[in-house]
């Protein structure tokens, strides 16, 4: 289980280099790759090589956090993917939640063979969204969202506070990647919870309808909440993803 440290995550990226086939996996809205690790550690034991970059304003402090915008994020996960590239040919690309819609944004703007989106972030339901452009500066900070897991294996490390602001930044992700379904083209594999206490079910239903892709597949877990890489059914999402990366991404020698 991860603790959190009083000052700051102390994250940092992972790289589980094996086999030539490479997938690059993102993690969500204040948490770290360690969010991640549980199924990327399969993946590995699978011979992918799995790269888990630390997105911008991630890992450190709230307040650094608040420094960084919607754009440092997206701009992060392309960057991310075009080094993976560099390296290994035709890098797939994954993601939890916020990582889910950046994973989504690189799938569109990149030659990706396939796509797995966890729990994607695509919208929020809050009664109070209309009002974070006055409520940010009343009451700029907010408790954090980590650690919606029913199981007890694991425990995320992510932030307990984090600047209103950033929400927006969040909600400007989530509708970059919306805008771009339609011209999604490569294999979509999406997960999610029954009960997902941080990003709406529905989310699942309308990524499948709104993706352009030909080929989708959807599944729905019984006994997990929003954190599937680190619930109780984790072992069941990396056996999902493995199954769907060897059948859609190129063989590579």
């Amino acid at each position: 289980m991860g603790a959190m440290p009083k000052k700051g995550l102390g994250g940092k990226p992972v790289i589980m280099a094996r086999g030539r086939q490479a997938l690059l996996f993102i993690h969500g809205f204040t948490a770290t790759p360690q969010t991640l690790l549980p199924v990327a550690e399969k993946l590995a034991e699978a011979d992918f090589t799995v790269s888990l970059p630390l997105l911008p304003g991630h890992g450190t402090t709230p307040e650094d956090m608040a420094n960084h915008s919607s754009r440092d994020w997206l701009n992060a996960a392309l960057d991310a993917w075009d080094q993976l590239a560099a390296v290994y040919p035709n890098p797939s690309v994954a993601g939890l939640s916020m990582g889910a819609a950046l994973a989504l944004h690189v799938a569109i703007n990149r030659p990706v063979p396939a796509v797995v989106a966890l729990a994607p972030a695509l919208y929020l339901r809050d009664w109070r969204l209309p009002f974070i452009p006055i409520m940010k500066y009343l009451a700029p900070w907010k408790q954090g969202v980590g650690n919606d897991i029913k199981g007890s294996l694991f425990r995320e490390e992510t932030y307990q506070r984090y600047r209103l602001k950033n929400i927006q930044d969040l909600l400007k992700v989530m509708k970059t990647a919306r805008q771009g379904l339609a011209r999604l083209t490569v294999p979509l594999l999406g997960i999610q919870s029954y009960e997902d206490h941080v990003i709406p079910p529905s989310c699942l239903d309308d990524l499948m309808h709104w993706a352009g892709s030909r080929l989708k597949e959807k599944h729905r877990l019984k006994d997990s909440y929003h954190v599937i890489t680190m619930d109780n059914e984790y072992l069941k999402v990396a056996a999902l993803m493995e199954d769907f990366l060897v059948r859609y991404m190129p063989a590579v020698k």
